[in-house]
């Protein structure tokens, strides 16, 4: 699947590339198989396959988590934590629930789109929550949207 966002384009040199980010949350129960059947089931109604991941990212204090950490082996991906400041962005669908018991409203959503815009929002299981982003950094600005954010300014050199 590809999404062209206004005044993108693909950069050639990274074509073929992975380029899919898959966020991810997880109940401290949440096994790797768990997990896994999640990841597949949303990059199946997504249009996407497991090749397409370039890796999985999550808070930093679920890196030691287990499924996680399997879930992540058995794509043959990186688990990444994303930084802290992405925890506080605005998600399409924010819990009260991981809002109550960890302090940030989400986990999966807002670690995938640390790194790009969602292509399928959260979507969740008994145990483990799962978002799919495009990575910004395969996509640089053509020449409109470059000339869009020259300076305007006639106030002189």
């Amino acid at each position: 699947m590809t999404v062209f966002l206004s005044g993108l384009r693909p950069d050639p040199e990274l074509a073929g590339l992975p380029d899919i980010v898959v966020g991810l949350g997880a109940r401290s129960k949440a096994s790797g198989a768990d997990i896994l059947a999640l990841i597949f089931a949303a990059l199946a109604r997504a249009g996407l396959k497991p090749h397409d991941i370039a890796f999985c990212v999550t808070h930093a204090e679920k890196l030691d988590h287990a499924g996680l950490r399997a879930a992540a082996q058995a794509l043959g991906v990186p688990l990444l934590a994303a930084e802290d400041r992405a925890f506080v962005q605005c998600v399409p669908n924010p819990s009260a629930t991981v809002e109550r018991l960890i302090g940030r409203a989400s986990v999966a959503e807002a670690a995938a789109l640390a790194f790009g815009p969602l292509l399928a929002e959260k979507s969740r299981s008994a145990t483990a929550t799962c978002a799919i982003s495009q990575l910004r950094a395969f996509y640089w600005p053509n020449s409109a949207s470059a000339a869009s954010t020259l300076s305007t300014s006639s106030a002189g050199p």
